[in-house]
């Protein structure tokens, strides 16, 4: 089942969360923090909530959550350099270890885009690291294209 995580259901991310986290903290250790308290990532979710994102997480009959999905609507006026923009940033998508394969990011992504139709969104973006090909495999199953490369060079 897909559904809406409410706010006083925050902490049941956080094996989930810890999932996606370490996965990024083990390519990326100068750039993800894997220290942070169960208080600040639920605090991280709260506020996105509060400033309008949406979680979509897939249940287990059982209430175990098997992945999620954090959604950012963002709209913004024209400027003098880009046309306005109205789209949803996939910012965060987990899905559990074990549950890999089954149809549970497939299943959130298609929860997401039915929820953004209905709220007049007609594009999502999301950013991938290079090394997360699960991710990658996901997005492009769902149709989504690549926009273009994101590059990094570390000085000293």
């Amino acid at each position: 089942m897909i559904r809406f995580l409410k706010a006083e259901e925050l902490e049941k991310l956080l094996p989930l969360s810890a999932q996606v986290n370490a996965l990024h903290e083990a390519q990326h250790p100068e750039q993800y923090r894997g220290d942070a308290t169960a208080e600040e990532v639920m605090g991280f979710f709260s506020a996105r909530l509060s400033e309008g994102a949406m979680i979509f997480v897939a249940e287990k009959v059982a209430g175990d959550l098997t992945g999620f999905i954090l959604a950012v609507p963002v709209v913004r006026d024209a400027s003098p350099f880009l046309h306005s923009v109205r789209h949803v940033e996939l910012d965060q998508i987990c899905v559990d270890k074990s549950c890999r394969g089954q149809g549970v990011g497939k299943s959130l992504v298609t929860a997401m885009e039915s929820w953004m139709v209905q709220n007049d969104f007609r594009e999502w973006k999301s950013m991938v690291q290079g090394f997360n090909t699960h991710s990658q495999n996901l997005m492009r199953g769902q149709g989504a294209e690549v926009l273009g490369l994101r590059y990094r060079k570390m000085l000293g």
